[in-house]
């Protein structure tokens, strides 16, 4: 549905469509874990959609001038955050579509001058 809404034009609900995608799916993953059901996405689902949503934020916010947009790389940067915590190392190809996201989540925040704290930097921001 984010795609979908994204590639439509409408970026606003789109963004609060991922939103709610992000919570609702992580909120399944917690019950599944705890044997309560077994209705969730895949992991590989699950990082696709988010690293998705995070390119999708900071296209928005490179096309942005100075500091606006910043909240958006910072929102990608969470979100980035929370695809990694089921990302499989052993799919290559999804490892790389990570790591771009991540360039991307970094050097946006390089240029628009904000750091995120959560995010391990390679390069300190000045």
């Amino acid at each position: 549905m984010t795609r979908l809404l994204y590639l439509s034009g409408d970026i606003s609900l789109a963004k609060r469509t991922l939103r709610l995608y992000t919570q609702v799916v992580s909120k399944a993953y917690e019950t599944s874990k705890e044997g309560v059901g077994e209705d969730k996405d895949s992991d590989e689902l699950w990082v696709e959609t988010l690293i998705f949503g995070a390119r999708m934020l900071c296209k928005e916010a490179s096309g942005q001038h100075g500091l606006t947009g910043v909240d958006n790389v910072h929102e990608a940067a969470s979100i980035l955050e929370k695809a990694k915590t089921r990302l499989d190392e052993s799919n290559q190809s999804l490892v790389a579509k990570y790591e771009l996201a991540r360039g991307v989540v970094e050097s946006l925040l390089a240029i628009k001058g904000g750091y995120y704290s959560h995010l391990t930097l390679s390069v300190l921001i000045w």
